[in-house]
């Protein structure tokens, strides 16, 4: 058996380098009127943000079909690929999309849910979305 490291696995502590870890966090309860192709911007990302993780939950099922992606404004599947989102029951999902661990915005942007498939929703289910980004001055 073999074991390998990284470039980060020194014996010292890793220099800050004047780098804050944020987290934000938006919630959205679920409407009659959610709809295919209904987007939900949930969190607001500023420019020169790194994002490190994107974790997505629902407190009940959001309809008994909802099939959704997790992205921004220039790819709507940045985060998490399209895939059950809220279908069945309480669920948790998280940044699965290798295009954006690290993805550094340019300019100010949403991180967005995109409903590709959505039966009649539960009304009153509530959708919460945790952005972690590194912001460098």
């Amino acid at each position: 058996m073999a074991t390998y490291q990284s470039d980060k696995t020194v014996s010292t502590v890793q220099a800050r380098g004047g780098i804050d870890i944020t987290s934000v966090t938006g919630t959205f309860t679920v409407a009659a009127n959610l709809a295919a192709n209904d987007v939900l911007e949930m969190v607001k990302i500023p420019a020169r943000a790194t994002v490190q993780e994107v974790i997505v939950s629902s407190s009940a099922s959001i309809a008994a079909t909802s099939t959704g992606e997790v992205g921004d404004g220039a790819d709507t599947d940045r985060y998490v690929a399209s895939g059950s989102i809220g279908s069945g029951a309480a669920s948790l999902g998280r940044l699965n999309a290798a295009t954006g661990h690290g993805y550094t915005y340019t300019s100010d942007d949403t991180i967005d849910i995109k409903f590709t498939v959505q039966t009649t929703p539960t009304t009153g289910a509530v959708i919460k979305l945790t952005a972690i980004y590194t912001l460098q001055a």
